[in-house]
């Protein structure tokens, strides 16, 4: 066993063997403490509740060079009667149509939007499903009239062209062009996995085969 270990054990039993006696001098000091704060700490002597006193209000006479004037006097506003002859012959504006309020019947709905409010942004652009080819005015196949029409029309959240508005114009071919977009269908455009009303540019494009 080492010097250092021997020592280190020499000083715990020392302090082990000494508990006791620290336990016995600390509980005398604590009951030495205790009863000098019986001894020394004066009684407690707790006072009885008071009452306020009430304040006497005293009446003071107001003086005569003080005069308070009486208080204003109600007046009776005038009733004006109007006189009204009764009449036979009353015009249409005046007649007062009878009122029927119906309580089981149902509420008055507002009018639904003409067309919905299309989105600038998507996540999904429309994809085309259907594509009604336009019909080639005979006039414009007399003068072998060629181009490309350009179209920004509405796609809303079932896919249908709900409107179209002509942005790149060929004259002679704008009516047929219309006419077409409006039978295509689409597969609607996508915000966040939820289907949203957008408007998109399409060309629609005139070609004279053979």
């Amino acid at each position: 066993m080492s010097p250092y270990l021997a020592v280190h054990i020499t000083e715990e039993q020392k302090l082990k063997d000494a508990y006791p006696k620290l336990f016995r001098i600390g509980a005398i000091a604590a009951i030495a403490l205790h009863a000098l704060a019986f001894l020394f700490v004066p009684a407690w002597d707790p006072e009885p509740y008071r009452l306020r006193e009430r304040q006497v209000i005293e009446a003071i006479e107001i003086p005569d060079q003080f005069k308070v004037p009486p208080p204003p006097k109600e007046e009776v506003k005038k009733q004006v009667v109007t006189e009204i002859e009764p009449s036979a012959d009353a015009s249409e504006e005046e007649t007062i149509d009878a009122t029927v309020f119906d309580v089981d019947a149902p509420p008055e709905l507002p009018p639904a939007p003409s067309r919905p409010d299309f989105f600038d942004a998507y996540d999904e652009p429309p994809q085309l499903i259907t594509m009604v080819e336009p019909i080639y005015p005979e006039m414009a196949i007399q003068s072998e009239l060629e181009g490309v029409v350009g179209v920004r029309i509405g796609v809303d959240e079932f896919g249908n062209v709900v409107e179209a508005r002509i942005v790149q114009s060929v004259p002679g071919l704008d009516q047929a062009a219309i006419d077409a977009v409006y039978q295509w269908k689409f597969r609607p455009a996508k915000q966040r996995d939820v289907a949203v009303p957008v408007r998109i540019f399409v060309p629609v494009r005139f070609t004279l085969r053979g």
